[in-house]
């Protein structure tokens, strides 16, 4: 395991990461300080907790979406599934 420091938003979270893990979690650090930056200029007003929070807000919005289509997909391919199978049966009753 390797030790990384997530610098989030000024917030220094120490973490234990596989090799695998760490060039994710850095690209992930990366793009959450991204965003927080980004709210933080459109919403100049806004405390830093509230751009945090709509930086998570988004991800999980992001996630959900990414499941959905995951799921829509892993239907298609069931149904699909399914109509080949239904074809064999088919075939083997008009012989």
């Amino acid at each position: 395991m390797n030790r990384i420091e997530a610098n989030i938003a000024g917030t220094i979270i120490p973490l234990k990461v596989t090799e695998e893990e760490e060039v994710y979690v850095k690209k992930a650090i990366a793009e959450i300080n991204d965003r927080i930056r980004k709210y933080q200029s459109e919403f100049a007003q806004k405390d830093i907790q509230d751009c945090i929070l709509m930086a998570l807000l988004t991800y999980a919005v992001d996630y959900h979406k990414v499941q959905a289509r995951i799921l829509d997909e892993t239907s298609w391919n069931t149904l699909i599934d399914i109509q080949k199978h239904l074809e064999v049966v088919e075939a083997q009753y008009s012989e």
